[in-house]
């Protein structure tokens, strides 16, 4: 079947839709998928945020490549591409079924949390989501304004815990939570290793740590998320001529400053101990992360023009099925009651199933539209906002 065939199978997206917005949407389930990786392998702590800790140099250095390129960045462009999906179909008429929708996603996100994967973001995306209800008639100005002052204020806060850091005083608090942070690792490696399916979703229901860690870093996500209702409302993306030199601009600061502020902030977690790192990790999701996540969407938008991404759009109106098939298929093959690889591969290996995995979802999202031209949870998310009406 020619390629122009199978254009002609998939539905046409709405009017409200940009084929752009897809593409970006599908090349940041790449990026989620790689960070990800390190979370269904291995048992979080902050010890393994500083990626030069990993002994063998091969799995060290993709692990590093993992920090600089992408961590932070692609769920930094999925929490844009959010605010920009509200922005763009959010009306004063429509709160109620945007509360719906809202509803419909954080019980999505709570079943994927408990009986899935304890990394979900889709529970904080929903929570979030409500907050942006207060910005739905803010102008453009107000809306950039508020996104970079929640930046610096984040950012702030992590430089001067990186300052307290160094003081010695904490040598003994540092010593006690790095203690903590080990045991804790072991005892979740020990549970993922050989726990049945129900020990781990009691221990989820327990103790929901994605959740949490999503909620410490909710202000990023409802900053990225103004930045996209910021481009919706000024048309950044879907009126690309008006806006070229904007664009130019932001992909090259983004890329120019946003790589070398990563690269900075894995010297940085290397350099010190818990809360160094710790410290440098809120830098990264503040500071570093965010500047490198404009200047890719800023690029992605320009390259587009030059031809579409048919199979990253395809992948990108399928995200939410998406994402949620690549929990379940390697919690499936790393988790004890199926393939029982947790914390025996390397970051090496890691990329090469999340890269086989994306290539195997590319295939079958492009055929899943041709012949359904919807995704599965995406037609039970719309069957849950609005019921019976389409």
């Amino acid at each position: 079947m020619t390629s122009s065939i199978v254009r002609q199978r998939v539905a046409p997206p709405s009017a409200a839709r940009l084929p752009v917005v897809d593409g970006l949407r599908g090349l940041a389930l790449l990026g989620i998928l790689l960070v990800n990786m390190t979370l269904y392998k291995t048992a979080p702590s902050i010890e393994h945020l500083a990626p030069t800790t990993i002994d063998r140099p091969w799995d060290a250095a993709f692990a590093v490549l993992i920090k600089v390129l992408a961590e932070g960045k692609f769920i930094g462009l999925f929490s844009l591409l959010f605010g920009f999906g509200v922005a763009v179909q959010f009306t004063r008429p429509r709160r109620t079924t945007y509360l719906r929708r809202l509803a419909a996603l954080g019980l999505i996100g709570a079943a994927h949390l408990v009986f899935v994967w304890f990394g979900d973001i889709l529970t904080t995306y929903a929570m979030v989501g409500l907050v942006l209800l207060a910005f739905a008639n803010r102008s453009p100005r107000i809306l950039l304004a508020w996104a970079l002052g929640i930046l610096a204020t984040v950012a702030t806060a992590g430089a001067l815990l990186l300052g307290a850091a160094r003081s010695s005083a904490l040598a003994e608090v540092e010593r006690a939570a790095a203690s903590a942070d080990a045991a804790e690792a072991a005892r979740l490696t020990a549970l993922y290793r050989s726990g049945g399916y129900l020990d781990l979703v009691q221990e989820r229901a327990a103790t929901p740590g994605g959740l949490l860690f999503g909620l410490a870093f909710s202000l990023v996500v409802l900053a990225m998320m103004l930045l996209g209702m910021y481009a919706a409302r000024v048309s950044l993306f879907a009126d690309v001529a008006a806006h070229r030199t904007r664009l130019t601009w932001l992909a090259k600061v983004g890329l120019g400053v946003g790589l070398p502020l990563n690269i900075l902030v894995v010297v940085v977690q290397s350099s010190g101990g818990f809360f160094v790192i710790l410290a440098g990790q809120v830098l990264l999701m503040s500071l570093a992360a965010p500047v490198l996540t404009v200047g890719i969407a800023a690029g992605g938008v320009l390259l587009y023009e030059r031809g579409p991404w048919p199979w990253l759009e395809s992948a990108g109106r399928l995200a939410l099925s998406n994402y949620l098939l690549q929990s379940m298929v390697f919690s499936t093959v790393f988790y004890a009651y199926g393939g029982g690889l947790f914390g025996r591969v390397g970051a090496a290996t890691g990329v090469c199933l999340s890269v086989a995995l994306f290539v195997l979802q590319l295939i079958v999202s492009r055929w899943w539209l041709g012949r359904f031209g919807t995704g599965p949870v995406e037609r039970g998310l719309r069957w849950m906002t609005y019921g019976g009406r389409s």
